[in-house]
């Protein structure tokens, strides 16, 4: 009788097709962006070629729809009343609309990089498998990715935001590039994630140690 062998199911399931196509989705929408911003007016990318250009205060809670002096917005801006202060312009400078794209194109720098290191990662483990030093080390460089890549991530995009709202609005109110140094939201979960994947590579380095020394025994 023929011995009949199981397939044996890919460990890396399902995170490996998650990575996989997320990544597809992010370059398909930014291809299908870039191609339609060649023929769409008002067409924008990551903040690129944006005509309308909004920043909003979320430091700030409760204004009237008749700002005072604090309020009051720069040349070519206009005051916008909600929740919080915003302020909008549609006629933007070049620094204005850099300091835009760069709130946006930061954070997906730091996701796609995370995506990429954790296909990095699979692949890795797919090729030498799971315990191998080689694995350890992509994991270790994922980790400290997600930890510091977060915490630098959302510095820059406070500091862009703040700057953004200092252009908008009148210097008297007393926001500039500066005060997103000490105004910026820390990303919690995403700290403690990369805390976690560092502790999983250190414990993967250990197991592969271990086993090394094992083998060496017998």
């Amino acid at each position: 009788m023929g011995v009949v062998m199981s397939k044996v199911r890919n460990p890396l399931e399902p995170m490996s097709t998650a990575v996989k196509t997320v990544l597809m989705l992010f370059a398909s929408l930014m291809g299908m962006g870039l191609l339609a911003s060649l023929f769409v007016d008002n067409m924008s990318v990551l903040g690129i070629g944006e005509k309308l250009i909004c920043a909003t205060d979320t430091a700030t809670i409760g204004v009237d729809e008749q700002p005072f002096p604090p309020f009051r917005p720069a040349a070519g801006a206009r005051f916008k009343v909600d929740a919080h202060p915003g302020w909008c312009t549609e006629a933007p400078t070049a620094v204005q609309s850099l300091l835009n794209s760069t709130t946006q194109l930061v954070p997906f720098i730091f996701i796609v990089g995370a995506l990429l290191l954790a296909l990095w990662v699979i692949r890795s483990a797919a090729r030498d498998g799971l315990y191998t030093a080689q694995t350890a080390e992509r994991l270790r460089r994922l980790g400290w990715w997600i930890l510091a890549g977060s915490v630098l991530t959302a510095i820059a995009t406070s500091v862009a935001e703040k700057a953004l709202i200092a252009s908008l609005s009148l210097p008297d109110r007393g926001i500039s590039a500066v005060s997103g140094l000490l105004s910026w939201d820390a990303p919690f979960m995403a700290i403690f994630t990369g805390l976690g994947v560092l502790s999983f590579a250190r414990i993967m380095r250990v197991g592969v140690t271990m086993r090394e020394d094992l083998d060496g025994t017998v």
